[in-house]
């Protein structure tokens, strides 16, 4: 669900920072506006990217974990 809320976000950046280039042409605010607007798809990339690493390192340290508490729970063999 997050993940469409994020590209929803970005695609509604896009689309408002195109209209304000077209309505208002290139004028420095405008400009402005539209790089600030511009950077939002850029922060969503990030920020989904950041989140996917963080999950996976989560993911590896808990199998880890896992794999650790299995084996101190195995019984010695032959002693």
């Amino acid at each position: 669900m997050k993940t469409r809320a994020y590209q929803l976000c970005a695609l509604l950046a896009v689309a408002i920072m195109a209209f304000v280039l077209l309505r208002y042409g290139l004028s420095p605010g405008s400009l402005l506006l539209a790089l600030l607007l511009a950077a939002c798809p850029w922060g969503v990339i990030w920020l989904s990217y950041r989140l996917t690493r963080q999950a996976e390192s989560e993911i590896d340290a808990a199998i880890a974990a896992s794999k650790q508490q299995r084996q101190g729970n195995q019984p010695g063999k032959g002693v």
